[in-house]
């Protein structure tokens, strides 16, 4: 997992098309963008845009982690906790990979969070499991959008 901020997103070579996020941050800042995907370069990067409140994370709630795609997750409006850790210390309880999808599920100890909100933007790879829309402190309506990045064969 990278932690950053958007004006250094063009600094990592691990992510494509940041140029691309980029000048979509730029573009939607100067707009009202509704809820929904957004397509960017197809399949190979995509914004889903997403509004909602932030919920406990009570012990019912599970990590997912994808291969197909890398994640890089920007709150705009309001602030979230995204647990994180390494797949290889969690239990997988469910996937669709086997079925063409691009997610799993997993149960397990978090080893750490990071609050995203505000120019923070986190980049999430294969063996980052995370649990995003955690309340911190309190319930909040977010704007988020997550960019999703083609992994690399």
């Amino acid at each position: 997992m990278i932690v950053t901020t958007i004006d250094k997103l063009t600094k990592y070579s691990e992510i494509p098309y940041a140029q691309d996020i980029v000048d979509f941050l730029d573009a939607f800042r100067k707009t009202e963008m509704v809820p929904g995907r957004y397509d960017i370069h197809g399949d190979d990067l995509f914004a889903a845009v997403s509004r909602y409140d932030t919920e406990p994370n009570n012990g019912e709630r599970k990590f997912e982690n994808h291969r197909k795609y890398i994640d890089l997750q920007i709150v705009f409006g309001g602030k979230e906790e995204i647990h994180w850790a390494d797949t290889k210390t969690l239990t997988m309880v469910s996937e669709e990979y086997s079925k063409g999808g691009d997610i799993a599920f997993y149960t397990g100890e978090s080893m750490g969070y990071i609050l995203l909100g505000g120019e923070q933007c986190a980049i999430l790879f294969e063996e980052d499991a995370h649990m995003p829309n955690v309340l911190h402190e309190k319930s909040e309506n977010v704007l988020k959008i997550v960019f999703k990045i083609k992994a690399g064969e």
